[in-house]
């Protein structure tokens, strides 16, 4: 719950972080191809709603999913203010409140790494998402090439609690089929990584 707390607190400052650092929306932004044609799509941990904004004006039904109420409140008056409808949710991605092949597409950026449980997390979105649905993750890696620098900002995400995961092995244990998997960003230190329920044509 302390962490919790702390997303709380830093809710009215994190949306003006990111604008000091737009490299990290599009980061985020790779992930939204993958989201087309989908009309149902969940975001967990949608912080701010910076990228929901733009996956509500987009899609038929978008819902937030966030332990922290402080976040919520904010994606909810940053919808509102756009004239677009919130559907925030406060929820452990663990337990999910919804029903099982709800929907259609389901994106967590820079997310999944500070999830304590991954596989619990993976099973409970396998659980809620439609068959051939997709689930677009990006997080912070540790590139395969290995070079010097991210091994270093890898270290400093493990400094602020955070958990650098092979997303596509465990993904494979929880049952998805990894559609794409690639690194990118300064030094290769960002990952997408999308899987699919049931096999799901690779994006041209």
């Amino acid at each position: 719950m302390n962490c919790q707390r702390l997303y709380d607190r830093m809710a009215p400052f994190y949306a003006s972080a990111m604008r000091l650092f737009p490299m990290w929306l599009r980061y985020a932004q790779q992930a939204l191809p993958w989201l087309d044609q989908k009309k149902a799509v969940l975001e967990i941990g949608p912080g701010p709603g910076v990228l929901l904004e733009q996956i509500t004006r987009d899609h038929p039904l978008a819902v937030g999913v966030d332990l922290s109420l402080g976040m919520l409140r904010y994606t909810r008056c940053r919808l509102l203010r756009q004239d677009l409808t919130p559907r925030p949710v406060q929820a452990n991605a663990i337990t999910l409140p919804f029903a099982g092949d709800t929907f259609d597409g389901i994106v967590l950026t820079f997310v999944f790494s500070a999830i304590p449980d991954g596989p619990a997390a993976l099973c409970e979105m396998y659980r809620v998402l439609h068959p051939r649905g997709v689930v677009a993750l990006i997080d912070a890696c540790v590139p395969r090439d290995g070079n010097l620098v991210a091994r270093g900002l890898g270290r400093l995400w493990a400094l602020f609690g955070d958990r650098l995961r092979d997303e596509a092995a465990l993904m494979r244990a929880a049952g998805f089929e990894i559609v794409e998997c690639k690194e990118y960003g300064a030094f290769h230190s960002i990952r997408l990584t999308v899987a699919s329920k049931m096999y799901c044509r690779r994006l041209e």
